[in-house]
């Protein structure tokens, strides 16, 4: 049954500032996975600053300005699943015809759980999942720029490529969530969460085993 009471920020880190953040639902927090709700309509925060890459939209290194702007999300509602200790999230939309048909693998640091939800660094690289194992990538071109200007070193490139192979082979192998009964995590909250108090506080606190909940 869905945790419709508790709460998380979900929070993506970068050169130790927040990248953005939005509140999320925690439908299940549990050895076998941390799966979040994000309702369309959320509003939450992204870093405002100097931007570049292919697309305009990755933060230039030194880029950030200090502050965030309101961003709401658009579009339709997204369910996050984490298994703990993976490199990666995989999401999918939940339409007014049901959840899409591919799934999308957000290559990313392991969950680190604090005192408000989770935290995570985007690694930019992300794999579509097609229902038949078959899969591409997106934002090659991104991950290209990142390396060009040293925003991601030798390690992190490594780190982000180890990601990949992983994210791939559990695609092909049909790995838990890809083949899970999403419904299963239904019926779905619509109204959509505030940040909590002290969202903007990046203090990492240690690392625990998954509870049940999260107030």
């Amino acid at each position: 049954m869905p945790q419709t009471t508790a709460t998380a920020l979900l929070r993506w880190i970068s050169d130790d500032r927040i990248s953005s953040v939005y509140q999320h639902y925690v439908i299940e927090d549990s050895e076998r996975c941390i799966a979040l709700w994000q309702p369309a309509g959320t509003v939450g925060r992204v870093a405002v600053g100097e931007r570049g890459g292919p697309r305009g939209r990755n933060m230039m290194p030194g880029g950030w300005s200090g502050s965030y702007t309101e961003h709401e999300w658009t579009g339709d509602g997204v369910l996050r699943i984490h298994v703990p200790g993976q490199p990666w999230s995989t999401w999918r939309w939940l339409t007014a015809d049901g959840w899409t048909e591919h799934a999308y693998v957000n290559l990313e640091t392991p969950w680190t759980r604090t005192g408000l939800g989770f935290d995570t660094a985007d690694w930019i690289l992300d794999v579509i999942a097609e229902p038949d194992g078959s899969h591409s990538l997106k934002d090659e071109d991104e991950l290209a720029w990142a390396a060009e200007t040293g925003k991601f070193d030798a390690a992190k490139l490594a780190a982000v490529e180890d990601a990949r192979r992983r994210a791939v082979a559990a695609v092909e192998a049909h790995a838990f969530p890809l083949a899970a009964d999403w419904d299963a995590w239904g019926a779905l909250p619509a109204e959509p969460l505030q940040l909590a108090a002290g969202w903007e506080i990046v203090a990492p606190e240690p690392s625990r085993s998954p509870s049940p909940t999260l107030d």
